[in-house]
């Protein structure tokens, strides 16, 4: 597989954005995770002595992109049932909104509203397709973007960039980014996937999520975030034909590559999609 671009070019495009630090908790928890034998009590502990961090896991676990059937009633409960890593990446979702919000000029909750959809559709699909862990999809969806948020406090011009971006027919997503602001938010995401230590596979996919040439030819990157990648991109797509009865021109790039990712015709996809718009209803 060949290797991520190296970081100091990489570096050298975050262009002033500063990358808010990893929460002491996940530090600590990841910490306990690497263990050979992770103590469940003591990451319960660990949970449990945020008031707010353990209810929002609660709420979150007993939510239907998790829901296993059983009401949950415990953080001990949700790690014993939904497993330790689900949890975490749990923890992760709602220590990302913690630390990006607040500071942008205009209200950020559309995009955590999209981005906490995303999150529930790819973990459907994950399901549906049995191409990626649920839970890991789920991290991934909420993920994905989280560049934005950081774009957005240091350039005034984010969002009108965003929506050129959105636009664009014959060019990457990222690449209107690069030429009007010097930087994009796959590059910004990649380096706080990093900086949170979160898996390799998250950050990388982070990172690729708008070249959707990867998806094409195996080996560019690791299976896993090829496979988020296109699930990711079929979500967000699902989610604005449901809202707006319209697609846009990122499934019009995307769409090829990411039926022959998922062995699926255009037909087979729009039936998927049809199913889903139903589940969302």
């Amino acid at each position: 597989m060949n290797p991520v671009p190296e970081e100091k070019l990489l570096l050298g495009m975050l262009n002033g954005v500063d990358i808010p630090p990893c929460p002491a908790i996940l530090v600590e928890l990841d910490a306990e995770l690497r263990k050979a034998h992770c103590d469940q009590r003591e990451v319960a502990r660990l949970i449990t002595q945020d008031v707010a961090l353990s209810g929002h896991v609660m709420l979150i676990a007993n939510s239907p992109a998790f829901s296993t059937g059983k009401q949950l009633d415990s953080v001990m409960q949700a790690i014993q049932v939904l497993g330790l890593q689900s949890v975490f990446n749990l923890i992760v979702g709602h220590l990302l909104r913690v630390a990006l919000t607040g500071g942008q000029d205009f209200s950020m909750e559309r995009f955590w509203e999209s981005s906490a959809q995303t999150a529930r559709i790819s973990a459907e699909l994950a399901r549906r397709l049995r191409c990626a862990r649920p839970d890991v999809a789920y991290t991934f969806g909420l993920f994905h973007d989280c560049g934005i948020p950081l774009l957005v406090k240091r350039f005034r011009q984010t969002k009108e960039v965003l929506a050129q971006a959105n636009q664009a027919e014959d060019r990457l997503f990222i690449d209107v980014e690069d030429g009007l602001l010097g930087t994009n938010h796959a590059v910004v995401g990649y380096f706080l996937a990093r900086r949170w230590q979160l898996p390799d596979f998250i950050a990388e996919g982070v990172l690729y999520h708008h070249d959707y040439s990867v998806l094409s030819k195996s080996g560019l990157i690791s299976e896993t975030a090829r496979a988020l990648i296109g699930i990711c991109v079929l979500a967000e797509h699902v989610i604005r034909l449901h809202s707006s009865g319209d697609g846009e021109q990122e499934w019009a790039k995307a769409a090829p590559a990411t039926c022959a990712y998922f062995n699926l015709s255009l037909g087979a996809i729009d039936d998927l999609i049809d199913d889903l718009r139903d589940w969302l209803d």
